[in-house]
C-alpha cells in the first residue's frame, strides 16, 4: 500500500503526533510505502483562509506527486477537510484516526485563547455544537473512523456509526525492570496544564507528607506552556513543605522516557473536567506506563476503565483523600504492587504493540478501502 498520513502538529509533540510518527515507521517496516504531509496547525490561527489554501495546494501536489492508495487522516475537521478536498475527484479511501473528544477539545483551546478563566461559557458550547455538526458532514466522506478506545466510539457512534476500535500502540522497551527499591518512587507524565489537575496529586502528596510517609515525586513535563498554572502548582509545592519531596525533571525526548519510568513504582494520572472539558481518548503514557513495570492509579476518565482493573491498578474518583489512601494501600502492601507491575508488562506486551495496531490497521485498510 502507499499510505499517506496527514498529520497538523503543534511546535510540541503531543501523544497523538508520537502515535501517528510511531505507525508510520510499523507501516514501512511492514513494506509499505508511507508519506507523511505534516503542518503547523498554528498557522491557521493567523490568516486561517491564505493559511488553508497554502496548505491545501502543497497537499494537493503531495497528492500527485505521491499517488495514495489510502489517506489516513488524523482528526475529523482539519486534516479530513484538507484529505477531502486536496484528493476530490481521485476516488482515494480516506480514513480518520481520532484520539480524543474532538469537539470539546477544539472548542476550549479556542476559548482558552479569548478567555482562559472561563472555558466553559456559552461560546464553549456553541463551539462544541458547530464543530460537531460539521463533522456529521466529514464523516458522511469518510470510507472508515477509526477511534483509540470504546469510549471514543459509543460518544460519536450516533454520527460515525461505520467506525471501529483500534487501541494505540508501543513500542517494546529494550529493558522491562521491575523497581524493588525504596522509598517508593512516584511519577506524573505529561502537559503541565489546567485539564491534568496536577493539584490533586499534589493536595493528596501533602497528606502523605503529614503521615510521615517516605516517597519521592517526579513531574515530567513542560512548565513554561502554560506558565500560570505552574506558578500555582509550585506554590502547593512550597505551601506543604514538599521542595524537597519533588524532582522536576521537566520535558524530555521521547526516546529516554522508557528508562525513566523504569526508576519509579507508580504511575499518577489526575485528569478530570473540574478545570477542563474532557478530552482524552486513551491517554498513550498510561501504557508507556504499564508497559515500563509501573503500577496505575488514575482517575476512570476517557478509555482507561477498559484497560484498568483491580489487577493492574487503580481507578479513582478525583478526591485527594481517595488518591492518597491509593498510594499508601500499595506502599503497606508492596507484594500487591509488585504482583500489578509485573501483570502490566504481560498485558501490554500481549495487547498493546504498535506492531498489532498496525497490523489491525492494514486489515482494516483491506477492508473498506472500496
Amino acid at each position: 500500500m502507499r499510505i499517506l498520513i496527514v498529520l497538523h502538529k503543534a511546535k510540541k509533540k503531543g501523544g497523538a503526533v508520537l502515535q501517528n510518527l510511531k505507525m508510520a515507521d510499523a507501516f514501512k517496516d511492514k513494506g509499505n510505502m508511507v508519506s507523511i504531509f505534516a503542518f503547523d496547525s498554528l498557522s491557521l490561527t493567523k490568516n486561517p483562509i491564505v493559511n488553508f489554501k497554502i496548505i491545501l495546494k502543497s497537499l494537493k501536489s503531495r497528492i500527485e506527486f505521491f499517488k495514495p492508495t489510502i489517506i489516513l487522516s488524523t482528526d475529523p475537521i482539519i486534516t479530513s477537510s484538507l484529505a477531502i478536498l486536496a484528493s476530490r475527484k481521485k476516488n482515494i479511501p480516506i480514513f480518520i484516526r481520532i484520539g480524543a473528544v474532538y469537539d470539546s477539545f477544539y472548542a476550549a483551546r479556542i476559548v482558552e485563547r479569548i478567555s482562559p478563566e472561563r472555558i466553559f461559557s456559552s461560546l464553549f458550547y456553541f463551539l462544541k455544537y458547530a464543530l460537531n455538526r460539521f463533522s456529521r458532514l466529514i464523516f458522511k466522506k469518510i470510507s472508515l473512523v477509526v477511534f483509540n478506545s470504546q469510549f471514543l466510539k459509543k460518544k460519536y457512534y450516533s454520527i460515525a456509526p461505520h467506525s471501529i476500535v483500534i487501541y494505540n500502540g508501543i513500542e517494546k522497551p529494550i529493558k522491562q525492570n521491575v523497581r524493588t527499591k525504596l522509598p517508593i518512587e512516584l511519577v506524573y507524565v505529561g502537559r503541565i496544564e489546567p485539564r491534568k489537575s496536577i493539584e490533586l496529586i499534589i493536595e493528596s502528596l501533602n497528606i502523605l507528607n503529614e503521615k510521615k510517609i517516605k516517597f519521592k515525586f517526579s513531574i515530567i513535563g513542560n512548565t513554561l506552556q502554560f506558565s500560570s498554572y505552574w506558578k500555582k502548582i509550585s506554590q502547593l509545592i512550597v505551601k506543604y513543605d514538599l521542595v524537597d519531596k519533588i524532582d522536576l525533571i521537566g520535558e524530555i525526548d521521547n526516546k529516554t522516557l522508557p528508562s525513566l519510568l523504569s526508576k519509579h513504582d507508580i504511575l499518577l494520572f489526575s485528569t478530570d473536567e473540574r478545570n477542563f472539558p474532557m478530552t482524552e481518548g486513551l491517554p498513550n503514557v498510561v501504557l508507556e506506563g504499564m508497559s515500563n513495570g509501573l503500577a496505575i492509579i488514575a482517575t476512570p476518565v476517557a478509555g482507561l476503565p477498559e484497560i484498568i482493573n483491580k489487577s493492574n491498578g487503580f481507578l479513582f474518583e478525583p478526591k485527594e483523600e481517595i488518591f492518597a489512601e491509593k498510594i499508601i494501600f500499595l506502599m503497606e502492601n508492596k507484594e500487591i504492587m509488585q504482583e500489578m507491575k509485573l501483570q502490566n508488562i504481560v498485558y501490554i506486551s500481549n495487547h498493546f504493540l504498535i506492531q498489532n495496531t498496525v497490523e489491525k490497521y492494514l486489515l482494516a485498510f483491506k477492508k473498506h478501502k472500496v
